[in-house]
């Protein structure tokens, strides 16, 4: 830790220097070093001390602060947390951190960042109406995330984050389609060049990236079951790639009916058909998806999206996300008298809570006829 002591012989003086290590930077690893000067080697050996008992104790994490400001770490934070996350939650981190963290307390220094410098954060954004309660919450969860790595890497004693009350997260009000709706989009769909994916879309309850990566090597028409193991997502370079499911959960089999099993199976032959129609070999649909433009190669989420518009108009049915093509199964469902369990695993949400809580709507509809029935039950039985 310490080194030999050197000697300068100036006009104020004699002075002598030492060079102690200190903990490699917690970020990038590099080694970092000390330089202790003192009018004696007595002073220089008990500012030594005094260092390495600081290191020892875990004070020199609130020194490393002191020299870095919020906007500066979380630079170097999101470097470091690349290729830990998926790509699109690290470009929200990009976005979080660009647009509401850096402009506002990016200056401030990392150690003296307070409670109140991250409330009055959380009440501009508020007051300024650029963001909603729910998107002011996710801000929250952004900072909150990276201060708790900044104590895990010794820079921070406290998470100021804890000590503050973000903004209530209220859950969305999702739109969906009646059952009526959803007969009306899929007899205009039928007439389409994937009149299929929208079914599929409609009966299981499956995300947008889930069935873009959909191979046919996931698809078991004989026991009608499909097995979710990848999905197409937006890489960190803006383009779309192949990746891991969105949660451990997301992992998971989804039973389908015969008739969609049947048409899954038809739709397979039609490509092969297709492939040799081209005189096309490897080429063709080399990564064996079930979806897939005239020519074999992956759908574009955009091109999807465009068609899923001009279907609606076509259908003449209110205006909804594809995504919510995911909520309206799941209402459907629950409607339907489904348990939620076997909604939560369809989805692939991490647990029944999640289920439960963004249906609220309708397990309260579900709550009533349950009323309903025991009513029914007292009566006869009083």
């Amino acid at each position: 830790m310490k080194g030999n002591i050197s000697t300068k012989v100036g006009k104020r003086g004699t002075t002598y220097t030492t060079q102690i290590d200190l903990p490699p930077d917690p970020i990038t690893g590099k080694r970092r070093q000390k330089r202790i000067t003192g009018r004696t080697k007595h002073e220089v050996d008990a500012q030594v001390i005094q260092v390495k008992a600081s290191i020892a104790s875990g004070g020199f994490a609130e020194a490393d602060a002191a020299h870095i400001t919020v906007g500066g770490y979380l630079a170097r934070w999101l470097e470091a947390s690349a290729s830990t996350v998926r790509p699109g939650s690290q470009r929200r981190y990009e976005d979080v951190v660009r647009l509401h963290l850096t402009p506002i307390i990016g200056r401030i220094g990392l150690a003296k960042l307070t409670p109140l410098d991250v409330q009055r954060l959380y009440q501009d954004r508020l007051a300024r109406g650029q963001l909603s309660p729910a998107t002011v919450n996710s801000v929250h969860v952004v900072l909150h995330k990276a201060l708790k790595q900044a104590m895990r890497w010794g820079l921070l004693t406290r998470n100021v984050t804890e000590a503050v009350d973000p903004p209530r997260r209220t859950m969305p009000v999702y739109a969906t389609w009646t059952q009526p709706q959803v007969a009306q989009f899929l007899k205009a769909a039928d007439a389409h060049e994937h009149a299929l994916l929208w079914r599929l879309a409609l009966l299981t309850g499956m995300r947008r990236g889930e069935i873009l990566g959909l191979r046919w090597d996931d698809v078991d028409t004989a026991r009608g079951q499909i097995a979710v193991r990848q999905t197409r997502v937006r890489g960190a370079d803006g383009h779309y790639e192949f990746g891991e499911p969105k949660t451990q959960k997301s992992k998971r089999s989804i039973a389908i009916p015969p008739t969609l099993a049947d048409a899954l199976r038809k739709l397979h032959i039609t490509q092969h058909e297709e492939r040799l129609a081209l005189g096309l070999g490897e080429d063709y649909n080399p990564a064996g998806l079930v979806f897939t433009n005239g020519v074999g190669q992956p759908l574009h989420p955009n091109s999807l999206a465009y068609q899923f518009g001009k279907l609606i108009r076509i259908a003449d049915v209110p205006v909804i996300r594809f995504h919510d093509l995911r909520h309206t199964s799941a209402t459907l469902m629950l409607a339907n008298g489904e348990h939620p369990k076997i909604v939560q695993e369809r989805l692939g949400h991490s647990n029944i809570s999640m289920t439960l809580d963004r249906y609220s709507h309708v397990s309260m509809d579900m709550q009533r006829e349950a009323a309903d029935r025991l009513d029914l039950l007292i009566r006869g039985t009083s």
